[in-house]
């Protein structure tokens, strides 16, 4: 028997001997009841259970529900090992979730597993120490599941302290092979390591460890993100992605510049990139290094779509300098200092700049094109009215644009530069300041097709609302 936090779990070699199978009511088992679904063939019967679970948001509670209609759909359901192959843990852990962990196991015999762990604790006080979830729940958990490493084919693990992950990839460190590895998605969800000058804590954990031997088990990874949470930069096996995340990391424990280099070049094949916060340590590399074009640019061919997030301007600018991205269609900018509360809303005017600088002419490097941009997000973002009008003068292909947080004056200025987009066709407004949105809304002359949406957060979730650009006059905002 294995325990995690005090409950007790059979291991999957003792599993078998539980009654997986609940005694169903009388009533569903008397022989004058018949399923509804009985006539249809049991072929098209698993299709339509198939098709409903994986298109479920919630798998595991779907396959839970249609195995309990009646003896039939039960039977034809435990028949059907793709149903059972969604591991979901969560906060506070019980033993029922950890009895069906064990029995998703056995029920989904040899199909590809996607295991989604989320141990963040909503009541949490900040100190690590105090934390419910610790290392080792963590360690057997995870010892629990890396029998089935060779199934794995998505990993996410969300969490509040640093100690569960650390115990998480240093668990890996062993597993000579994930085959059929595709996703790891692993999150310490602090974002407030990523200020300026702050240093990653615990100090007696930060050393960077080496994954799945070295990255040398990863050969199908396709998908990765890390949000504060750091590896052996230098063997971490990371080759051949399509997307890739790094988030709200402490600057202290980022590659080096090198490093950085190294692993987009093992990643040419890029689609997605996304840098929230800082990239490599550059300090004062990057001067030693001008002059040679062929040392200095990171060209990623293939890379359709860049998030970008920065805390300090300069470094911003010295970090997309480094760049050259001739496929680029979706680009997003945002200040995150002030998006976490760290500091008020930077001056970005030479960033905007810097943009249209290097959008020139592709045989400059480095290259951001701006003119074959499809698609435009700008958070939290300040700039003065000389770089905006030059920024979205170079704008000629953009069809979608998103405003989140952006302060008066900017929006103001964006507002009169969008006659230059005449391609713009959706334009979507978030927490923007409304005394600005009543008095431009209704003013200014926007491209004929443009849709406006608001998108608003009500009690229920995020709602955007459509406005007609015909109607634009009668906009109210509250």
């Amino acid at each position: 028997m294995l325990s995690i936090q005090g409950v007790s779990v059979p291991q999957s070699k003792d599993i078998r001997s539980l009654s997986i199978v609940r005694p169903l009511p009388r009533s569903l088992l008397a022989g004058n009841y018949t399923s509804p679904a009985r006539p249809m063939p049991v072929e098209v019967v698993s299709d339509i259970f198939g098709f409903t679970s994986h298109s479920s948001h919630d798998p595991i509670s779907q396959s839970i529900a249609i195995s309990h209609v009646c003896r039939h759909w039960r039977q034809i359901s435990l028949s059907m090992p793709s149903l059972w192959t969604s591991i979901f843990l969560s906060l506070p852990l019980t033993k029922s979730q950890l009895t069906r962990m064990s029995a998703w196991i056995i029920r989904s015999r040899n199909r590809p597993l996607d295991i989604y762990m989320d141990f963040r604790d909503p009541c949490w006080d900040w100190d690590e120490a105090s934390h419910i979830f610790g290392c080792k729940a963590m360690d057997n958990i995870i010892r629990f599941l890396v029998p089935q490493v060779s199934r794995w084919r998505s990993i996410e693990l969300l969490t509040d302290t640093w100690a569960p992950i650390f115990t998480f990839l240093s668990c890996t460190v062993a597993i000579e092979s994930a085959s059929l590895l595709q996703t790891i998605r692993v999150a310490r969800c602090n974002e407030f390591f990523v200020a300026q000058g702050e240093v990653f804590r615990p100090a007696n954990l930060a050393h960077p460890v080496a994954w799945f031997r070295g990255g040398a088990g990863l050969c199908h990874l396709r998908h990765v993100s890390l949000s504060g949470v750091h590896v052996d930069w230098a063997r971490s096996g990371l080759a051949g992605l399509r997307e890739l995340e790094l988030k709200y990391h402490a600057h202290d424990v980022m590659p080096t510049l090198p490093e950085f280099r190294r692993l987009l070049s093992a990643n040419a094949g890029l689609k997605r990139l996304v840098v929230l916060g800082w990239g490599p340590r550059m300090d004062h590399t990057l001067e030693n290094e001008r002059g040679s074009d062929d040392l200095q640019t990171i060209n990623l061919p293939q890379l359709e779509e860049l998030e970008f997030g920065f805390v300090d301007v300069a470094y911003a600018i010295d970090l997309l300098s480094l760049f050259a991205l001739p496929n680029l269609r979706v680009l997003s900018v945002e200040d995150v200092a002030f998006g976490i509360q760290l500091c008020e809303r930077q001056d970005c005017s030479q960033l905007f700049d810097h943009l249209v600088e290097t959008s020139a002419t592709e045989r400059v490097l480095p290259y951001i094109p701006l003119s074959s941009l499809r698609e435009l997000s700008l958070r939290s973002i300040r700039a003065d009215d000389t770089s905006i009008q030059s920024l979205f003068g170079h704008l000629y292909a953009v069809t979608s644009l998103r405003l989140d947080r952006v302060d008066a004056a900017s929006f103001l200025a964006i507002c009169s530069a969008l006659h230059a987009c005449d391609r713009l066709q959706v334009l979507t407004l978030k927490d923007i300041d409304c005394a600005a949105a009543a008095l431009v809304l209704p003013s200014y002359s926007f491209p004929p097709r443009l849709r406006i949406f608001l998108d608003i957060e009500d009690a229920d979730g995020d709602e955007e609302k459509d406005i007609d650009c015909r109607d634009i006059g009668h906009v109210t905002t509250s």
